[in-house]
């Protein structure tokens, strides 16, 4: 909360902290933490602050109150009962807005007044800190599934009674450790009113935690695909922006048995549900789920059991593709470039010589349409991507590989596309004769 030391100047002026003529309030009272009965569902994530009103240049330069306390508390409290470092357990980030105003022009006006008033005139002054807390919990995949606005409060009242001259300059013999006391309560109210949240989400964020590990405990699922061997986990994953506040029910595919961690191979989305730990999944049509392997293309069907949907079974059946799905810009939008392109390989040396002898002229000519269009479309990707990778490149950023073999894929399509298109046109050609 960082309500610093800021007190300990201005009291350095006003805290008639040494005599009979001075009173102190502090604020907020202190709390008491008490250790989590339950087993920690979080970790801790990032802790960030930010410092606004007119003290913030001078708490900034001078790193008034130190270290982040809330930190600290949330790592050496009772409160650090709610972590652990289980990769399952839910993120826990942590942002503080601290607001403060400067105290010295107030507390210059108080010591000119008491001056000017010989010191027989009875003054107060309030210095006021508040802390805004906002509270985010992410899943491990990065989605929010939660999040709380907390406020904590804190107030340092001096009371001075004549003769108040004398008071004042013994401000600064306490003035330090009344400004440290308000920081810390703030710090551990905030930190009450945090655990406070947790328990009373736990039940519900509990099975989002479950859920994950869930994940983590499955076991890969053998599969065939044509001669090859495969093997099948499944993962949620945060949706695309597109699809709003949803989580996606993500089929990752290995060339060999994985360990924990280890990256697909390939990966297709099975279906969607909102972001809620038990919102039913809205399951894809199979047949739209479509995979390239072994020079074919598949798809899967599956099995889930349990309340976390669990993956129980999978296997692959062949997806016949026609040539007008094949070519359309977006017909089989669930593959890579790369796999497109291989995709298009096989079919041209398997299917294009059935398609020239049996489609129809109209059909044909619709096709000489379809491919122009594709290859138009892969030439303006492949311009974009490559001046992607370009900026990238430039910049020192990392992910200009990956847009530059993006760009390489759509320019080898034109390629692979070419020969069909010659094929085809002088098919109808001959036919118009």
């Amino acid at each position: 909360m960082r309500t610093n030391t800021t007190v300990s100047h201005l009291a350095c002026l006003v805290l008639m902290a040494g005599g009979a003529g001075c009173m102190v309030r502090l604020s907020p009272r202190r709390v008491e933490l008490k250790r989590s009965a339950r087993p920690p569902i979080y970790r801790l994530g990032k802790i960030t602050e930010d410092l606004t009103g007119t003290w913030a240049a001078a708490a900034k330069t001078n790193d008034w109150g130190g270290k982040n306390p809330v930190a600290a508390l949330l790592r050496q409290s009772e409160a650090a009962s709610l972590f652990s470092s289980d990769p399952n357990n839910l993120t826990m980030d942590i942002h503080l807005v601290s607001s403060h105003e400067d105290d010295a022009p107030r507390l210059a006006f108080l010591a000119l007044m008491s001056i000017c008033t010989l010191g027989i005139m009875p003054l107060h002054y309030r210095s006021e800190w508040t802390s805004d807390v906002t509270v985010t919990i992410r899943t491990p995949d990065g989605a929010t599934v939660d999040e709380h606005a907390l406020r904590a409060k804190g107030a340092y009242d001096i009371w001075a009674m004549p003769l108040t001259m004398f008071t004042l300059g013994t401000a600064a013999l306490r003035g330090p450790l009344d400004g440290q006391e308000v920081r810390n309560r703030m710090t551990r109210k905030a930190a009450a009113d945090l655990m406070e949240a947790a328990e009373r989400d736990y039940d519900r964020l509990a099975r989002w935690r479950q859920a994950w590990a869930v994940i983590a405990d499955q076991q890969p699922i053998s599969v065939q695909a044509g001669a090859a061997t495969y093997w099948a986990t499944y993962n949620i994953a945060a949706a695309t922006e597109a699809a709003g506040r949803r989580r996606e029910y993500v089929l990752e595919i290995h060339q060999s048995r994985p360990r924990r961690g280890a990256a697909p191979w390939r990966s297709v989305v099975l279906g969607d549900a909102r972001l809620a730990p038990d919102a039913p999944w809205r399951w894809r049509d199979p047949r739209d789920v479509v995979l390239y392997a072994d020079q074919r293309l598949w798809h899967p069907e599956w099995k889930v059991e349990g309340l976390q949907a669990q993956l129980a079974a999978v296997q692959f059946k062949e997806r016949p593709v026609t040539a007008k799905e094949l070519f359309a810009p977006d017909g089989l939008s669930d593959l890579s470039a790369t796999d497109w392109n291989d995709l298009l390989v096989a079919w041209k040396n398997r299917e294009l010589v059935a398609l020239l002898r049996e489609a129809s002229t109209a059909d044909l000519t619709g096709h000489v349409s379809q491919i122009e269009q594709l290859v138009l479309r892969a030439n303006e990707s492949a311009e974009r991507e490559k001046d992607e990778a370009q900026k990238l490149i430039a910049a020192g950023k990392p992910g200009g590989e990956l847009h530059a073999e993006a760009a390489r894929a759509y320019a080898a399509r034109i390629e692979i596309l070419k020969p069909i298109l010659a094929a085809i046109k002088a098919e109808v050609a001959n036919r118009q004769r």
